[in-house]
């Protein structure tokens, strides 16, 4: 690239976010994300009447930064006014009296149930059968007017799937970020504790592992389908020969493939590959789900949760169980969302898009077929359909180039004026305050993270599962590292997705770069109960790929053995 800068041509203060894309996001994705991740977020905190309305998100050179927005607060404004200007506002300001009125019905309303029961009913039901649908079509069979228009029913899909994903994102947070700020006060406690107690306690059960479960016990019962995965042939054809098998083996086989392989699951853009783009670790996830002996032994979050609701002062265990069963009872929708809307419906993109980088390249408009996924939606359908305009092959190489090398560490966490702190508690009505202070909680958890305290050989980051365990680490910092994983290494990755569940079987610990106490990598940890450290800042620059290593995940480190 020319020479780089970091500006934003707008008022605020903008803090990057790298939890979620470590390494700089196409065009595509961007174009989605900043248009439905907003208004998405905007609708979740108009059903619980916080005052922040959403973050704006802006792109940077491919990096992502957001900036709150505050409702009745002008454009860009770092602080709240005075407070008679702000308690006049509260009395006149109409989104902002509205709001009032919605947060004194939240705790007898609970939309998040509402919201849970529409996830089931409605939503993940309707994207199943959409992406099913969307999957059967075959690019390579259309012309190109044909897939142009098919490169747009995927698009319009993205989008909307983009923000049925973030419109729960705060039903999916707010009663976990409830929890943490009563058990806190009740228990003192430190937060990796208190959320080591907030899971499933049979563990997450979502659609896709079913399947898989399903799966693994089929092939419990037939030596013979397990010998078809262990031949030494190439893994595309073992997964395939898989399922062609008669029976129960077969049908599960098809099953699951049917809800993972069109899945992404390397990242959350459409650059990032599918699990059935890498059999190798399909196959290698099926073998190590069969050689464990079972589910994880719960029995020490059970005893946790014990010892921590010991803490509670007597007067306020009931609701303490009423708090912890609200934050429980969301885990589900929470870890599913991505799963079932936009990582599948970026990952449905993905074959349109090589069939058309495959015609542009050869017809010599880009260098590599590869090089269109660096273009946006509408320059993507320039380009397939021979108009006048489009990128140069010499721009998008150049965005390969930039998106493929850059990393966060290169960008400033900020970009303009400092935050100033927002209004003080006690000008807020109570409810207001309650949900205000749980959602912060949970922003707290999910994205906040220690400073660096790495040493040449340890990192530390925050204790996120509990338990010690010695591997082989495998540096994950591109797509293509994935298929290097092997039944019992500690995947050492920038970040985790959800799409990541149905591979943990393989591994035996996770340490990341990114993430809070919330995250997903720390959140999946716990329900698998493998150790996790989070949040370390530098291990996949620390630790070498292949490395020996331990994880402590109740001190939170990894050290080099």
């Amino acid at each position: 690239m020319s020479a780089i800068t970091w500006e934003i041509d707008e008022p605020g203060s903008w803090e990057l976010e790298a939890t979620h894309n470590p390494t700089p996001v196409t065009a595509y994705h961007q174009a989605i994300f900043g248009e439905q991740f907003p208004r998405a977020f905007a609708a979740g905190t108009a059903q619980i009447g916080i005052l922040l309305s959403h973050f704006e998100p802006r792109f940077v050179n491919g990096f992502g930064y957001v900036s709150p927005r505050i409702v009745g607060a002008p454009a860009g404004a770092t602080k709240p006014p005075p407070r008679l200007l702000f308690m006049l506002a509260l009395k006149l300001h109409p989104e902002m009296r509205r709001r009032m009125r919605t947060a004194a019905t939240v705790l007898d309303r609970k939309p998040w149930r509402d919201d849970v029961k529409t996830w089931e009913s409605e939503v993940k039901p309707q994207s199943t059968a959409t992406h099913l649908e969307l999957q059967r079509m075959r690019p390579a069979n259309l012309d190109d007017a044909g897939l142009a228009d098919h490169l747009r029913v995927l698009h319009g899909n993205a989008g909307l799937q983009c923000y049925l994903h973030h419109r729960l994102s705060i039903s999916g947070i707010l009663p976990v970020g409830d929890y943490i700020a009563h058990a806190r006060e009740w228990t003192g406690l430190p937060d990796a504790e208190l959320l080591h107690v907030c899971q499933q306690r049979g563990g997450l059960e979502t659609a896709t592992t079913d399947q898989f479960h399903a799966l693994i016990e089929a092939l419990h019962d037939d030596p013979v389908a397990v010998e078809l995965l262990d031949t030494g042939c190439p893994a595309a054809e073992a997964i395939s020969a898989l399922t062609q098998v008669q029976g129960r083996v077969g049908l599960a086989a098809r099953g699951w493939l049917e809800l993972t392989a069109n899945r992404i699951v390397t990242g959350y853009d459409i650059v990032d590959l599918t699990a059935g783009e890498m059999p190798r670790l399909l196959q290698r996830t099926v073998l190590a789900a069969l050689d464990r002996a079972g589910p994880p032994d719960r029995r020490l979050s059970a005893e946790q949760a014990a010892r921590v609701r010991d803490r509670v002062p007597g007067g306020h265990r009931q609701a303490y169980d009423d708090l912890l069963a609200e934050a429980i009872s969301v885990s589900t929708m929470q870890e599913e969302r991505a799963l079932f809307t936009d990582l599948w419906a970026y990952g449905l993109v993905r074959p349109s898009v090589k069939e058309a980088g495959r015609r542009v390249a050869g017809r010599g408009r880009i260098a590599d077929p590869a090089h269109l996924f660096e273009a946006s939606h509408e320059e993507m359908l320039d380009l397939l359909t021979c108009s006048a305009g489009g990128p140069s092959a010499d721009e998008l190489a150049e965005r390969h180039a930039w998106r493929t090398t850059a990393t966060s560490d290169m960008a400033p966490k900020h970009i303009g004026p400092a935050p100033g702190a927002p209004p003080p508690a006690s000008w807020l009505p109570p409810a207001v305050r309650r949900m205000g202070t749980a959602l912060d909680a949970a922003i707290q958890v999910k994205f906040a993270e220690p400073a660096p305290r790495n040493g040449a050989s340890t990192v530390r980051g925050l204790n996120a599962s509990a338990g010690v365990y010695e591997g082989t680490a495998r540096v994950v910092l591109s797509p293509s590292d994935f298929e290097k994983i092997n039944s019992g290494d500690v995947l050492v990755a920038r970040v985790t997705t959800e799409a990541y569940n149905d591979i943990i079987p393989l591994i035996g610990a996770v340490v990341t770069d990114r993430g809070g106490l919330l995250s997903h990598a720390a959140t999946i940890a716990r329900e698998f109960g493998i150790p996790a450290v989070v949040g370390t800042t530098e291990a996949t620059r620390i630790i070498p790929d292949g490395a020996r290593i331990r994880v402590d995940g109740s001190r939170g480190e990894a050290i080099l053995v």
